[in-house]
């Protein structure tokens, strides 16, 4: 099993590869026990090494060794964990369309089985606050309640999971289901698409918690 340094920088270049960020925007972290694994603030993921990736303490967040300054979105990832001690890994992306859907501070609807199950159903917007700050990290929370992913007004998107492999995994849906959102309200602009009902959407998500934990 890979060590927590080299799951997240094994990631993180999925992450880039797979244009979910640009530059060195957007972070990853990783939860085991009470140490949370974070990448360093600011610097390209192709030049990171297991000596840059940060541990920090889930009770207080200061750093457990001096190597370099952790994500500037610490304290989101930080909130994110005590709020839901299910999750075990944070992937803060800057990917277009749930940017786009960010900006305009829109949810992104439910019309995939996809999206239904490993999300959890619409996508909420966490309401604005500066980046970094105690403020946008409670937010963040509110619009994670029983999902796996949410945006960030004017900002981002972040998606979470019970494992890195999870959260990239929906990231990724994220992303997608963004852009067929913005496919279908292009094909028509004048009626709003059919969305999975409810029972539907909660049917498909106990499913998927309840049957494919091993497949994490």
């Amino acid at each position: 099993m890979p060590k927590p340094c080299e799951e997240l920088i094994e990631t993180a270049l999925k992450v880039q590869k797979a244009g979910l960020v640009r530059g060195t925007w957007g972070n990853l972290s990783l939860r085991q026990g009470a140490i949370v694994w974070i990448t360093p603030s600011g610097m390209p993921y192709e030049l990171l090494t297991s000596e840059d990736i940060v541990p920090v303490s889930l009770e207080d967040g200061k750093p457990l060794q001096n190597r370099r300054k952790p994500s500037t979105e610490l304290l989101m990832h930080l909130k994110i964990y005590r709020r839901f001690p299910e999750i075990n890994a944070v992937v803060h992306t800057h990917s277009i369309y749930a940017s786009a859907f960010a900006a305009a501070r829109t949810e992104i609807p439910c019309y995939t089985e996809d999206q239904a199950q490993i999300i959890g159903g619409r996508i909420r917007v966490a309401s604005y606050a500066p980046l970094g700050t105690a403020e946008l990290a409670l937010n963040v929370v509110e619009a994670l309640q029983d999902r796996f992913a949410a945006l960030l007004a004017n900002h981002g998107a972040v998606a979470v999971g019970r494992s890195l492999r999870e959260a990239y995994t929906a990231a990724e849906i994220l992303e997608k289901s963004a852009e067929i959102a913005y496919i279908l309200k292009s094909l028509s602009p004048r009626q709003s698409p059919p969305e999975l009902e409810e029972d539907e959407i909660a049917a498909m998500r106990k499913l998927y918690l309840e049957s494919y934990g091993s497949a994490r």
